[in-house]
This record gives structure tokens, sequence and C-alpha cells, in this order.
């Protein structure tokens, strides 16, 4: 029962420390206008992931990844979390972009939180991508399903407070090189489980 628990942490983590246009919105609108209007972007961004996650689900439920659609499933969410891990990794991204008023959102923060990031294909190809990584994995019940994705959707949420309430602090410290790194790490392990996936199924 630990398992998923532990899992959806790990993937928490990774989701929440990806260099995206949530995080630096996030950043910008905690810098601008509080912490109070960082928690409301962090619940709509919330709200959407929960959104995606159950579209995302209800896409793998239809298919028998314990059959014929195993394979296809295993290459096509290996692919898709490998891509992301090469994506991340040589993506270059300006820390001068974290405090740019032109990008600041005035105004219904949860609203523009779950719109951008739902309106942003690459996080249900993500969440595809993770749930045919989960629905591969052998004795994983419904149950632990729930406690995976729960896991996965807290540590997010908990960390997106923790950025926008330390977002005053933290900005001097977002330099090319920081940002770098953490692009460079989060590549790498997205590319690791991607290619677990592959060679589970081959």
């Amino acid at each position: 029962m630990l398992e998923p628990i532990l899992s959806g942490i790990i993937f928490g983590l990774l989701l929440a420390i990806m260099l995206g246009p949530v995080f630096f919105t996030l950043l910008q609108t905690s810098l601008h206008e509080g912490f109070k209007a960082g928690v409301f972007l962090a619940l709509g961004v919330l709200m959407s992931d929960a959104f995606c996650i159950m579209v995302a689900y209800l896409f793998a439920s239809q298919l028998d990844l314990s059959g014929k659609y195993k394979v296809v499933m295993g290459w096509t969410g290996g692919l898709l979390l490998i891509s992301f891990g090469v994506i991340n990794f040589f993506r270059k991204v300006k820390p001068k972009e974290v405090d740019d008023d032109k990008k600041t959102v005035h105004a219904k923060f949860m609203l523009k939180g779950f719109v951008m990031n739902t309106l942003n294909p690459a996080v249900i190809l993500f969440w595809v991508g993770v749930i045919s990584l989960v629905k591969l994995k052998e004795g994983y019940t419904k149950l632990e399903d729930a406690e995976f994705f729960v896991s996965v959707l807290g540590t997010v949420f908990s960390i997106d407070l923790l950025k926008a309430f330390i977002a005053n602090r933290i900005s001097h410290l977002l330099n090319a090189s920081v940002l770098h790194w953490i692009n460079w790490i989060v590549g790498i392990v997205l590319v690791v489980f991607g290619a677990g996936m592959i060679i589970k199924v081959v």
C-alpha cells in the first residue's frame, strides 16, 4: 500500500518542478499580486490536473492494457515520457521571464490557472504517459491507482503553495544556471521512467 503513495510523491515532485508556463505564472502572480493570489492560481491548476487525469484515465480504461494493447500503450507511454524528458533537458528558459509585468495575472486567478493548464496539450499527453505507466504496473488495484494520483496532486499542490510563499525570496536565485540544472535533472528522470516502460513490455 505504501508503494503507490511513494511513486505518486516522486511523480508529483517531478511535475511540480517542471519549468513550464504554470511555473512562471505562479511565481509572477505571487510576486506581483501576493500569496493569496498564488494560492487561487494553484487551486485552478490542481483542478485542471484532476480533470486531465480523469480524461486520460477514462481513455486508458477503455483499453485492455494487460492484453493486445499492452505493448502499444507501453511504447506510447514510454515514448511520451522520454519525449518530455528530452524536451525538458534541452529547454532554455530566461530568468527575466519570472518578473515580467506584462505577463502578470491580475484577476480570476483560479480560472486562469485552470484554463492555462487545461489548454496546454502537453499536460494531457503527460498524464497519458503517466497513466500508461501506472496501468502497466502489476498488482495495482483501483484503490492503489487512487492513492497514486491523490499523492501526485497533493504533492504538486503543496509544492505550488511553497513556491507562492517564498517567491519573493527565491526570485534572485532563479539564474540561468539553476534553471538549467533543474531542467537537466527532471529530463533525465523522465527518460529513465519512459525507458523502463518500454523495457517492461519488450
